[in-house]
């Protein structure tokens, strides 16, 4: 039996190119298919964040490897209708009010983890008026209500507290690496606040006399708390 070889070649030709054409479209499709890898850090963060400190939200600019700034504010709001302070039960507004400013360190570029240094501006107030019916003890003395009036507290932080802490992301949700779930651990100092205890009844020089000693004893006991914890959860957005 005679074969042409031209057959052969061109019947080969074939063979090979049907061989061929199916790894190129799966090493085409696998090229397509491969993810880029996320960036080191993306620089502009904006987070939603719940804590010790209220319900707030925050911006950070990570401008450098290892460098970035953050701004941001928490709020919080509620009433106790028993509060209970220094052996008086006060019908309360607890009011939690600030803006942390930092300078954030990145010790690995490639981390989210940080080191912040800055300030928390400091609104915290507790106000509120003492529940009494009858008669009212204050440091030591019993008074009947109605000469006593209204008797007012008024407890404020600092205004300006130094702030330190640490923070990062604990995972992401995404490959690309722009939502996160994050926290942050710190302290601020918040100095001696500032208390007061007022009335409103008429003038009665024994009462005065009592109710400022309830004052010193108030605004001594409050000094031992000069520092504000900051725990907080954040979820954010990176780009």
């Amino acid at each position: 039996m005679n074969i042409d070889p031209k057959s052969i070649l061109w019947a080969s030709a074939v063979l090979a190119c049907a061989g061929l054409a199916p790894t190129a479209s799966a090493a085409d499709g696998a090229i397509a298919l491969e993810p880029s890898p996320p960036p080191l850090y993306r620089p502009l963060t904006l987070a939603v964040e719940a804590g010790t400190t209220g319900f707030g939200g925050s911006v950070s600019w990570r401008f450098a490897s290892h460098w970035g700034v953050r701004a941001g504010g928490d709020y919080l709001s509620y009433t106790e209708p028993n509060l209970e302070i220094e052996n008086f039960h006060y019908n309360a507004k607890v009011k939690l009010l600030s803006e942390p400013l930092t300078l954030d360190i990145y010790p690995w570029k490639n981390s989210s983890f940080h080191i912040s240094a800055g300030l928390m501006f400091n609104q915290n107030k507790v106000t509120g008026t003492a529940n009494a019916s009858g008669t009212i003890t204050i440091a030591g003395e019993t008074f009947p209500v109605a000469s006593v009036g209204t008797l007012n507290l008024k407890m404020e932080q600092e205004l300006v507290n130094p702030y330190l802490g640490i923070g990062g992301n604990f995972f992401y949700f995404d490959r690309a690496h722009r939502w996160a779930m994050g926290g942050e651990l710190g302290l601020a100092y918040t100095g001696e606040p500032d208390a007061s205890l007022t009335r409103s009844g008429p003038a009665a020089p024994l009462v005065d006399q009592a109710v400022s000693r309830a004052q010193r004893t108030l605004q001594d006991n409050a000094n031992h708390y000069k520092w504000w914890p900051v725990l907080k959860l954040a979820v954010s957005y990176s780009f």
